[in-house]
C-alpha cells in the first residue's frame, strides 16, 4: 500500500468518528427539543464543523497528487487536523439529552467554547500544512479564508455580548460554506 493510502485511511477513520459524533449529538439535541431550550448558535457552530469535516475528507484526495516521501512529522501534522475537528465535534454539542429546563446555550458555554478553541487550532494547523506541505503562498484565498476561520472563533470567545457572538457565528458559517465550495475541486 502506498503512503497516500496509509495517510488517507488514518485521516478517514478520525473524520468518520467526528462525523458520527456531530450527527449523534445533533440527534440528541433534536430529542431534547420538547423539554429544553434550544439555541441556534451552538447548532450553527456544529453545522460549520460538519461542513469542515466533509470538506477536509474531500480534500484528502489532493494528497494522492503529492508525489513525495512522507515523514513521520508530516504524517502527524496531517493527523492533527482531523483530530482537532474531532475534538470540536465532540465538544460543541452535548452527548446526552438535555434535562427539562436546561438550555443548550448553557451547555455550549460550559464545553462548546473549548470546541471553538479546537476550531481555531484546526485553522492554524491547516495554515501550517498549506504552507509547508502544499507550499501555498501567503497571499492566497486559502490563507485568507483559513485566517478568518482562525480568528472568528477567538472573537466569539473574547466577547460576551450576544450580538457580537451571533455576528461572528453567522460570518464563520458563511465563510466555511463559501470557502468549502469555492476552494474545493468539483471533480477528482
Amino acid at each position: 500500500m502506498d503512503s497516500f493510502r496509509w495517510i488517507s485511511v488514518a485521516i478517514s477513520m478520525i473524520l468518520g468518528l467526528g462525523v458520527t459524533r456531530i450527527l449523534s449529538s445533533a440527534i440528541v439535541v433534536f430529542r431534547s427539543r420538547r423539554r429544553a431550550v434550544i439555541d441556534w448558535i451552538p447548532l450553527a457552530w456544529a453545522f460549520s464543523i460538519f461542513v469542515l469535516q466533509l470538506q477536509f475528507w474531500w480534500a484528502v484526495l489532493e494528497l494522492a497528487r503529492v508525489e513525495r516521501p512522507w515523514s513521520l512529522f508530516e504524517f502527524l501534522t496531517m493527523i492533527a487536523i482531523p483530530l482537532l475537528l474531532f475534538v470540536a465535534a465532540a465538544l460543541v454539542l452535548p452527548a446526552d439529552e438535555l434535562e427539562a429546563g436546561e438550555r443548550l446555550g448553557d451547555a455550549f458555554e460550559q464545553d462548546g467554547r473549548f470546541g471553538l478553541l479546537s476550531l481555531s487550532g484546526y485553522a492554524a494547523m491547516a495554515l501550517f500544512v498549506d504552507r509547508t506541505i502544499f507550499e501555498t503562498g501567503l497571499a492566497s484565498a486559502t490563507t485568507a479564508f483559513l485566517g478568518a476561520e482562525l480568528l472568528l472563533p477567538l472573537v466569539f470567545l473574547a466577547r460576551t455580548g450576544r450580538g457580537v457572538r451571533a455576528i461572528s457565528t453567522v460570518l464563520y458559517a458563511l465563510i466555511v460554506l463559501w470557502s468549502s465550495w469555492s476552494l474545493s475541486p468539483k471533480v477528482y
